[in-house]
């Protein structure tokens, strides 16, 4: 019996970054042919499967990195292509049109069906009736509902008055609404990761020194990542993870002293690090301020007065003097600041006013007029053109390689995993970013021996200690004011 049609698994021409789309070839006995995608479904989505060239022999996958394993992949490519087969079988049996969406309706109907009843329950849409729906009954719907544990449906509970409030994330938004401040959401993606790997949910009322342990280890031996696909994993650092266990003993407080669910304060026992060193999760102390680096004066002056061909570099050069002599703006306030923020007052001094995103205190700073009249001169018209934060990170890099700012930098990467810090080495203009603004302000004033308390009027600092550790590094006696400070022409590094 003559074939009426075969198959073949094909890859697509043109690649894309995670490879080549694969794709199982129809081809029709009267000449008809069609390409049908494969998917696999994770997470209730569609996945489309793509290959790197170099893995792929014969319509088999031979290496690579996937979400699932080799194997498994070249079973899901089995399974898509029988899939196919029973499609374009069904279609002439059927006598109905072979045509492509056809084929990917029928190769692919059981797994739409199940995502469609999946977001229809989601959605609050009752799936029930007595010819083949999903549930037989209204109370059949509701008991399921009730009794799943998928986070999906919290939202539906919740609208259906069917939620409960158990486990600590059920309590966590109100924790940060009520409670906390924003800041104190950092850990809340590294716990629900735990809770879904680990398959250790925590009830708030059993919330303890034990739960943090396990937890604890967990995110210390296997890191995060910022993929949706948790690959490319990162190591914490030591003062991530002690800011988690401040923000999760705040979160213990919460339960203990606001909603009294908790009987005693047992949460508090837990500690990153212990007498005993091998019982220790944390295995030394981090240096506070060791890499917060900046530029000396004479660096900053000569950066200042730098003749760049680049006209685009020469701007993120002025906006980094206007960042470091506007009082070192953290980035957020920095990009708010336009010319209306500007003011002079009787004698022609500039001044600016903000409200600080951080503290919302309101800042009404003297500018210092040495350094920035000609900058806001040649910008009066306002800052609309200047490019946005992360590429104003990479131009400044840029823009200080070519200045030639290459003096070489000591940072300490201090791991929550490991047993002693790694010290590494980079020149300035691999590591300067907007954040230094803040460090430079501070460090050229210390370094022309400014009191602390003059210098936290200046930058808004509350806390000293970062003041004090430049005031460490430019050991000077106190000599002159903030008006007499000006830019130096430095021709030479």
């Amino acid at each position: 019996m003559t074939r009426l049609f075969t198959t073949s698994r094909w890859l697509r021409r043109y690649g894309s970054k995670s490879g080549h789309q694969v794709f199982i070839r129809v081809r029709m006995h009267n000449g008809l042919e069609t390409e049908i995608p494969v998917y696999d479904y994770i997470n209730h989505k569609k996945l489309p499967i793509s290959v790197k060239r170099e893995h792929w022999n014969k319509g088999y996958v031979t290496g690579g990195k996937y979400h699932i394993t080799i194997r498994d992949l070249n079973n899901l490519l089995t399974k898509v292509e029988l899939d196919v087969k029973d499609a374009v079988n069904e279609l002439i049996e059927k006598n109905i049109q072979i045509k492509r969406g056809n084929i990917i309706r029928l190769t692919y109907i059981n797994e739409d069906n199940a995502l469609e009843n999946e977001r229809k329950i989601a959605s609050g849409e009752v799936i029930v009736d007595e010819q083949g729906g999903a549930f037989a009954s209204q109370d059949e719907f509701e008991e399921y509902i009730t009794n799943s544990d998928d986070p999906k449906f919290d939202s539906l509970k919740k609208s259906m008055g069917l939620y409960k409030k158990e486990y600590i994330l059920d309590y966590w938004d109100d924790f940060i609404k009520n409670f906390a401040p924003d800041s104190y959401n950092a850990p809340q993606h590294a716990i629900e990761e735990y809770i879904r790997d680990k398959e250790d949910n925590c009830k708030a009322v059993e919330f303890s020194s034990a739960w943090l342990q396990r937890f604890f280890k967990y995110i210390i031996e296997n890191g995060y990542s910022l993929r949706s696909d948790g690959k490319e994993r990162k190591r914490y650092t030591i003062t991530t993870v002690a800011k988690y266990q401040k923000h999760l003993t705040s979160f213990g407080d919460y339960l203990f002293t606001e909603l009294e669910l908790l009987n005693d304060q047992d949460y508090r026992r837990f500690n990153l690090k212990k007498k005993a060193k091998k019982q220790s999760l944390v295995k030394y102390d981090p240096e506070p301020y060791i890499n917060t680096h900046a530029l000396y004066k004479k660096e900053f002056d000569f950066f200042y007065w730098f003749k760049f061909e680049d006209k685009q570099l020469e701007m993120v050069r002025d906006m980094f003097v206007l960042q470091v002599w506007l009082g070192g703006l953290r980035q957020s306030d920095f990009f708010s600041i336009s010319e209306i923020n500007f003011h002079k007052d009787s004698m022609g001094a500039y001044r600016v006013w903000f409200t600080q995103k951080k503290t919302d205190d309101d800042v009404l700073n003297v500018v210092n007029q040495n350094y920035l009249i000609p900058i806001l001169e040649k910008y009066a018209s306002g800052f609309t053109g200047f490019p946005k934060v992360h590429i104003y990170n990479k131009l400044l890099k840029d823009a200080t390689k070519v200045a030639g700012l290459k003096r070489e930098l000591k940072f300490r990467l201090e791991y929550a995993k490991d047993k002693e810090a790694t010290i590494v080495w980079h020149p300035i203009y691999e590591k300067i970013c907007n954040k230094w603004a803040r460090n430079c302000a501070v460090s050229i004033l210390a370094e022309l021996g400014y009191p602390d308390d003059r210098i936290s009027k200046f930058t808004g600092h509350r806390d000293l200690e970062m003041i004090k550790h430049y005031k460490q590094i430019h050991q000077k006696e106190i000599s002159t004011m903030m008006t007499e400070v000006k830019p130096d022409i430095v021709k030479e590094l």
